[in-house]
């Protein structure tokens, strides 16, 4: 008897094992690609431009030289030789510019191959600019970067274009045939912009080339060599006080950059300026 249920045992045991060796354990199916799939929606980009929050040529004013100028004008400002810019002299009464920072490419003489007819000053001392001649309408370009401010005829000066610079200076170009470009533009160093002519009170084909800061003009032998046609590598200080303009030529350390240098200002005489270009 107790072999009969020893034997029932063991088949019991061995059948269940089988039925447990057979049985498959099946997994739940993965979901099916509709069923994973998300709605799409279209989010409209914003209309609104943020441009604006940026400033202009940003890369192009990292330049050591660069100031920062103002460059959108108002009605007077391109329909008058002489104006102030807001930015400049703004908390201080210095400003520096270190010429010899500028690379070759980034300036221009105005009139290529031309030839200095009367320099600033002048017999009478009442000359504003430089004139320089080569032959009618030949090509006037601009002496650095910057916008043009103004471009139009203008009383004596006939047709004329000014350039607001980056370094903070302007130039002035006169008696012009024909100029080339219109207020707002961009320009670059050696870019035409007019073309030599007589027009205004002139008595010959030539240019009349002024350089001002802050709507004061002064002598553009302290920046150019007249004679070699190419830039003076100098550091220059303009000191501001009571609406006059003095110009000292000096040399500059890095480290001399943050400080004050209205102690090199001495007058706004034009022989101590030019003087100041022997030192």
């Amino acid at each position: 008897m107790k072999i009969k249920t020893k034997s029932k045992l063991l088949i019991g045991l061995f059948l269940g094992l089988l039925a447990c060796h057979s049985t498959k354990i099946t997994p739940p199916p993965f979901p099916s690609d509709e069923a994973a799939s998300f709605p799409t929606v279209e989010i409209p980009l914003p209309a609104t431009r943020f441009d604006f929050l940026f400033p202009r040529d940003t890369l192009e004013k990292q330049k050591p030289y660069y100031k920062d100028i103002t460059d959108y004008f108002t009605a007077q400002d391109i329909n008058q030789i002489a104006v102030k810019d807001p930015k400049l002299f703004a908390g201080t009464h210095t400003e520096i510019i270190d010429f010899s920072l500028i690379p070759e490419g980034e300036y221009a003489f105005p009139l290529p191959n031309g030839k200095v007819i009367s320099p600033y000053g002048g017999r009478r001392r009442y000359h504003s600019g430089t004139d320089i001649k080569t032959c009618a309408n030949d090509t006037i370009v601009a002496a650095f970067d910057g916008i043009v401010r103004m471009a139009k005829p203008y009383a004596a000066y006939g047709n004329v274009v000014v350039l607001r610079h980056y370094n903070g200076l302007e130039t002035i170009y006169s008696h012009n045939s024909k100029n080339l470009v219109k207020p707002g533009m961009r320009v670059k160093a050696g870019q035409p912009i007019a073309l030599t002519g007589r027009t205004g009170r002139a008595t010959t084909e030539h240019l009349h080339f002024e350089t001002r800061i802050n709507g004061k003009h002064f002598n553009p032998s302290i920046i150019f060599d007249m004679d070699k046609r190419d830039i003076r590598k100098k550091c220059l200080v303009y000191t501001w006080e009571k609406e006059k303009i003095s110009i000292q030529s000096i040399d500059l350390f890095p480290h001399q950059q943050m400080g004050e240098y209205d102690r090199f200002a001495q007058t706004d005489n034009e022989e101590d300026n030019i003087r100041g270009l022997k030192n």
